[in-house]
């Protein structure tokens, strides 16, 4: 077995404090520049866009780094040519160690004192937040103490166990007293950060509470929309081949899927047709594109000369043709898939007529919601950082999360001094260009009354019929047309 040296890991470790300082350096110097700045929507690529500033330090950073390696090169070889020791390197390097401490200490605290409010998410506003908060508390003080042990015992080590001519070392070459320490202390704070973890998750995401109302969030790049039963206090069912400009859910509602039905039609027998004359469209193109570019047009009009010449090379090599079957056989199978549920009375119930579909989220206080969250594209994640909740929003995957609000929005303004506060549910999964800006407002009021008033004023997704003008003299006819308010049930 190897022996090591209590100064040969002091040596070791100063290296590989040495060889991480500008590594350390970089990301320290882009935190503080990036919570200084203002957060700004991404900009298309340029060279203009780079903060030049910083690179400019940075570059600086890396060539005074150089130097001063070089600047001990120099004296190493001035030592092996002399003979001589220009500078006791184990002298100076626990003086640096504990500089280095020191300073990456005071960098912390500096970092904590002035940007730490952008690490932290603020207080809970939920039931469930409250435990959620405790156990990144606990994680994170075992965690920090560890750290701080840790890193404090390996610059004192250092410091203190530095080569030194004449000195023989202490050996340990095993202690089972020690082995058991750090063996077994560790699993048990680990065991207990886990079965705790495990066991509130478990209480969140085992079971939806009997007692809570639901609501579908639906995902889609780059937004948010939500959904409430409406008076018959039912959801109508729902599916992605629905989906179509004039509903974005994909409801399950009759005039809207026949509607989307009528077109897929249509389109199918464009395609059709331009499958039947697509040599011609190829001999026309191909026509064009000659006559264009024999001319000047094709310096005059660059994008026209580009499109011409991509059609015509995408005639020629048949990749036109394949285009269409492709986005036929995809149009006739979504055709075939809403012909067999459009048979359906199960599915086509008329339920989902009178659901509520919004770009807000109102929630009472004190009471149990589940939201139920559905993805039209690629996967999103449904975070609320203030009620600390989040789940994961797949295409094709019912997933969902429950909680209770404990406060409402003014009752959380006041605490935070700040009148213009308002709860949100983010995408927390980058899910493309935007998604810096996939956000939905979430309000949360102090009494049923006022739920009811706001979801009174959403329309339904399918709008009532309009009430004929009673006949003149006919006073069942009257008695019929008086609008009668609306009540509207809570679940």
């Amino acid at each position: 077995m190897k022996k090591y040296h209590l100064s040969d890991i002091a040596a070791f470790a100063t290296k590989k404090v040495y060889s991480s300082m500008f590594l350390l350096a970089l990301p320290l110097l882009a935190i503080a520049q990036s919570t200084t700045d203002v957060v700004e929507p991404p900009k298309e690529f340029s060279l203009a866009n780079w903060n030049w500033e910083f690179i400019s330090y940075c570059v600086l950073s890396l060539l005074l780094l150089l130097i001063v390696a070089r600047a001990f090169d120099i004296g190493s070889l001035t030592e092996k040519i002399t003979g001589k020791k220009v500078v006791n390197w184990n002298s100076t390097n626990r003086w640096v160690a504990i500089i280095f401490l020191v300073a990456s200490v005071a960098g912390i605290c500096y970092e904590m004192i002035y940007h730490g409010k952008y690490l932290m998410i603020g207080d809970s506003y939920s039931e469930h937040g409250e435990t959620i908060d405790s156990m990144f508390n606990w994680t994170f003080g075992i965690t920090f103490v560890v750290f701080a042990v840790t890193e404090g015992l390996l610059f004192y080590f250092m410091f203190k166990y530095r080569y030194r001519d004449g000195q023989k070392a202490l050996y340990y070459f095993h202690n089972n007293k020690l082995e058991l320490i750090w063996t077994v202390v560790p699993a048990i704070v680990l065991t207990f950060l886990v079965l705790r973890g495990f066991n509130t998750w478990s209480k969140i995401t085992s079971e939806k509470p009997k007692d809570a109302q639901e609501i579908e969030v639906f995902a889609y790049q780059f937004g948010w929309k939500a959904r409430y039963a409406g008076a018959d206090n039912q959801y109508g069912q729902s599916h992605f081949t629905f989906i179509s400009g004039k509903n974005p859910l994909g409801l399950a509602v009759q005039e809207h899927v026949d509607s989307l039905l009528s077109d897929l039609k249509k389109d199918t027998a464009i395609l059709n047709l331009q499958i039947a004359t697509a040599d011609d469209s190829a001999k026309a193109w191909k026509a064009a594109f000659v006559n264009f570019n024999n001319g000047s047009n094709a310096t005059a009009y660059p994008a026209v000369f580009k499109e011409l010449k991509t059609k015509m090379e995408d005639a020629e090599s048949g990749s036109y043709v394949r285009q269409l079957k492709k986005d036929l056989r995809r149009k006739n199978t979504t055709i075939t898939r809403i012909t067999t549920y459009r048979k359906d009375d199960k599915v086509f119930n008329n339920a989902g007529n009178d659901d509520k579909i919004t770009t807000e989220i109102v929630l009472v206080k004190g009471k149990s919601y589940t939201f139920n969250f559905r993805a039209r594209d690629v996967i999103h994640s449904a975070w609320f950082p203030d009620f600390r909740g989040q789940m994961n929003v797949v295409p094709g995957m019912a997933t969902w999360f429950s909680f209770v609000p404990n406060k409402t929005t003014e009752e959380a303004r006041s605490e935070k001094n700040n009148k213009d506060f308002e709860f949100y549910l983010y995408c927390n999964k980058i899910c493309g260009g935007a998604h810096y800006n996939m956000k939905i407002k979430i309000t949360v009021v102090g009494s049923e009354a006022e739920y009811n008033t706001w979801l009174a004023t959403q329309v339904p997704f399918v709008a009532p019929p309009a009430a004929s003008a009673p006949a003149e003299g006919d006073s069942n006819a009257k008695d019929s047309a008086v609008v009668k308010p609306i009540v509207v049930s809570i679940r």
